[in-house]
């Protein structure tokens, strides 16, 4: 691999630790060892006695050479991934594994230190006009699975769904309006997920990005219709199945039951509007945890 093809950013500092450390791991697996060399799993081979045999002497002169080029080649290549600054710190340093220890105890941050800094891009995450639903969500997601890499339980599906409505932009209002109003059973992230990407899209694609507010109502009209809702003809009469919410009776709906009207026509389904408020509280509630930790981030825990 010629080094000029390399396209890794130099490491200068902690924020730039945890991509520089995959992508270096990613060049030293190109060559045989070297992975092996900074893991400490392949390492110079002790110098043989004098009275060795002529197979011994073979077999530590294939393990040195093996050992020399993939330590040569791991050096090679992480030293040539450093800043200045960050390369005086490992000057000294004769071995490739020397070389990635003293890095790992200069930029790899503690446990508790890796787990607060977890919580904090968490809470600090923010839409970004460059990337696209598919890789913020990706990015959330990575976050909540860092979580789980430490040893603590992954966020709660619902922590996850307010955060990614929580910072989506002005042009989503009408979606997360809808969202809001869905039943418990179908407010899941993989649903969410979905109706995103395919809003996302179809914005993109209507009026060039110049979307209103009513094309933004008839697209989540789109989304948001439920399944096997088709347009009657009024002259069609549809067979009734089940019975009547409200008297009980089979044979008609609570619009046209008589009884209802004879009652003065109260309201229907209290119980169903009910819960569809308390489900909006719900979320209102964690959408509030979310702004309230961000703010809480951002002044115990200020950008260096």
């Amino acid at each position: 691999m010629e080094l000029t093809k390399l396209q890794i950013k130099p490491l200068s500092g902690l924020t730039d630790w945890p991509i520089w450390i995959r992508r270096i791991c990613d060049f030293l697996d190109y060559h045989d060892g070297a992975l092996s060399v900074i893991n400490g799993k392949l390492f110079k081979p002790e110098p043989l006695a004098e009275e060795s045999t002529e197979e011994q002497r073979k077999q530590f002169k294939e393990k040195s050479d093996l050992f020399r080029k993939a330590n040569s080649y791991a050096k090679m290549i992480i030293t040539s991934a450093l800043t200045e600054e960050t390369y005086q710190k490992v000057i000294d340093k004769e071995t490739a594994r020397d070389v990635w220890e003293e890095l790992k105890h200069n930029f790899e941050a503690s446990a508790k230190d890796q787990l607060f800094r977890i919580c904090a891009d968490f809470f600090s995450f923010s839409w970004s006009l460059t990337d696209d639903i598919s890789i913020h969500i990706a990015k959330l997601t990575e976050l909540n699975n860092g979580l789980q890499a430490k040893g603590e339980t992954q966020l709660p599906e619902m922590m996850l769904i307010c955060k990614i409505l929580h910072i989506l932009p002005g042009e989503y209002q009408a979606f997360k309006s809808s969202w809001m109003l869905l039943s418990d059973e179908k407010q899941c992230f993989d649903e969410l997920v979905t109706k995103l990407c395919s809003f996302e899209r179809d914005i993109k694609t209507s009026a060039s990005g110049n979307t209103t507010s009513t094309n933004q109502e008839v697209l989540v009209a789109k989304y948001f219709r439920p399944h096997g809702d088709v347009q009657k003809s009024k002259f069609h009469k549809k067979k009734v199945k089940g019975n009547c919410n409200y008297c009980h009776q089979p044979g008609h709906y609570v619009k046209s039951c008589s009884k209802w009207i004879a009652d003065g026509g109260p309201a229907k389904n209290m119980t169903a509007a009910a819960s569809n408020s308390q489900n909006s509280s719900t979320t209102n509630v964690v959408l509030s945890v979310c702004s309230c930790a961000e703010a809480m981030i951002a002044n115990s825990h200020p950008t260096q």
